[in-house]
């Protein structure tokens, strides 16, 4: 299966460099890529508002149901290839309720691809 994931910045350029193993959606609800994705699964990155242009292959994925010590555990044992560092507030992320770790092998840059995707989602699973 291929899924778009919208990143921004500091992260785009962490995942392309090699820093940041570990792609991490946090949520309040069951959504995707939640239980949608699987190991050899195919991630296209692309920046807000922009065409992707960079792919991954799903080396190992995870599901939790979160708790705030959870989070914590999860902070301590992944936090430096997850990037948690950048993330702006720790707390906000700390009370969300699920969790897809997604670990990224063959991180490649690629021509500018387009997609037509419409909305605020941050990830979608490609048909």
């Amino acid at each position: 299966m291929k899924h778009l994931a919208v990143v921004r910045q500091p992260f785009y350029d962490l995942i392309v460099n090699g820093t940041k193993t570990i792609e991490s959606r946090w949520s309040l609800n069951r959504c995707a890529p939640y239980q949608k994705i699987q190991i050899g699964d195919t991630i296209f990155f692309k920046l807000p508002g922009k065409p992707a242009t960079a792919t991954a292959q799903v080396k190992d994925v995870k599901f939790f149901d979160l708790t705030p010590q959870i989070a914590d555990n999860i902070k301590n044992k992944y936090g430096k290839e997850i990037g948690i560092d950048k993330f702006q507030n720790w707390e906000l992320y700390r009370n969300k309720k699920f969790l897809t770790l997604i670990w990224l092998d063959n991180v490649k840059n690629i021509k500018p691809l387009p997609f037509d995707k419409k909305g605020r989602a941050g990830w979608v699973v490609l048909k």
